[in-house]
């Protein structure tokens, strides 16, 4: 039985099997791919953290950085 899988524009009818395994490595790319980008965000949020606080150090409560 074959199954229809959408390959950039175009559709392929493969067999159950070939999908689930390109299904299988899509999963993994896409598992290392959102890894990543959350330890990007993570350290980008602390370096915003860090910034923050030399600024309200600097200028005290009369700037608004929480907008």
């Amino acid at each position: 039985m074959d199954i229809r899988y959408k390959v950039g524009d175009s559709f392929i009818a493969l067999p159950v099997p070939e999908v689930q395994a390109m299904l299988e490595s899509s999963t993994v790319t896409i598992d290392q791919d959102v890894s990543e980008l959350e330890e990007k965000l993570s350290s980008i949020r602390e370096e915003m953290q860090k910034l923050k606080a030399e600024l309200y150090a600097r200028f005290g409560r009369s700037i608004n950085l929480e907008t």
